[in-house]
């Protein structure tokens, strides 16, 4: 049986349904307030847990031969819900638990970009969830995937939100310079390199970047995403330094800001890398960016 955490997610309900296709029992690590409907009519069994409470993974594990960790947030609330908390100790309870359990494998979700020295905390958070997974003994897999589009993801849908809440004006408002480099890659491309790595004994220690076949800038990715919605704007950059005050004002009177320093940090670094290893291994052509958002965007 295969154990994934964070399966209710946008990422995770795609590698689930996969998982099932491909004749493998689920079971699903998921707080109580996890949206558990997007998997219904599905044979998953759901443990109740939380992957920052380590006295809650013991009874997930039982009987557990591979986990699949995507568990991840791309913006805190604190105090509860920080990197650190998230990618960091909660990695390193998901993976103490898996030893404990004697599970066989570990396949990890990172992010492209991570490193210990890298400008953000995602990142460097990112970076202390692998070491956790590499120094455990077990045999892993760590994927760094870039931008990941889909049905249901947060990137492409907040463009595509924003062009349909501004449909009278001839302008769009960018934040940044829109130079920003990215890979976009299709969820469904995703979702077939987590299952192989779980189900195939060979892929074993090793890490891959996770990309689309083009590199795009934040300009281009949102050219791309008006032309399939039928939609032509001028865009107009802010300055990162103008964003910077909002973003404060955001995180200090919302719960949940919809905009963040560390965003902003990371929306000034290029997200790319090296997918030849990912083609080879996986025997896999990914999706180019304007195919993939056809799959789900609609005029």
């Amino acid at each position: 049986m295969i154990l994934v955490t964070g399966g209710t997610g946008f990422v995770g309900r795609n590698i689930v349904r996969k998982l099932l296709q491909e004749g493998q029992q689920v079971r699903c690590l998921a707080r109580r307030t996890s949206a558990r409907n997007v998997l219904k009519n599905l044979t998953v069994e759901f443990c109740d847990g939380d992957i920052t409470e380590p006295s809650s993974l013991e009874g997930a594990m039982r009987g557990i031969e591979v986990v699949i960790h995507l568990v991840g947030i791309i913006r805190e609330i604190p105090p509860s819900v920080t990197f650190e908390r998230v990618h960091a100790d909660g990695t390193y309870n998901v993976v103490t638990a898996g030893v404990r359990a004697g599970v066989k494998k570990f396949v990890h979700m990172s992010a492209m970009g991570t490193r210990p020295d890298a400008l953000s905390r995602y990142h460097t958070t990112k970076w202390l969830g692998e070491l956790a997974v590499k120094s455990s003994g077990l045999p892993y897999v760590i994927f760094r995937p870039s931008i990941i589009c889909g049905k249901d993801d947060e990137f492409v849908n907040m463009f595509a939100k924003l062009i349909r809440q501004t449909w009278p004006l001839p302008f769009l408002a960018i934040i940044g310079s829109g130079e920003t480099r990215m890979q976009p890659v299709y969820v469904g491309d995703v979702a077939h390199c987590f299952v192989k790595a779980a189900i195939d004994t060979n892929l074993v220690n090793r890490t891959y970047e996770l990309g689309g076949p083009e590199t795009l800038t934040i300009d281009e990715i949102l050219d791309t995403v008006m032309k399939v919605m039928g939609d032509r704007r001028i865009k107009l950059h802010m300055p990162i330094t103008l964003a910077w005050p909002m973003a404060y004002l955001m995180e200090k009177t919302s719960p949940k800001p919809m905009l963040t320093r560390e965003q902003l940090v990371m929306l000034q670094i290029d997200n790319t890398g090296d997918i030849t290893p990912m083609k080879r291994d996986f025997g896999l052509e990914p999706m180019r960016f304007e195919e993939a958002i056809r799959t789900y965007l609609k005029p």
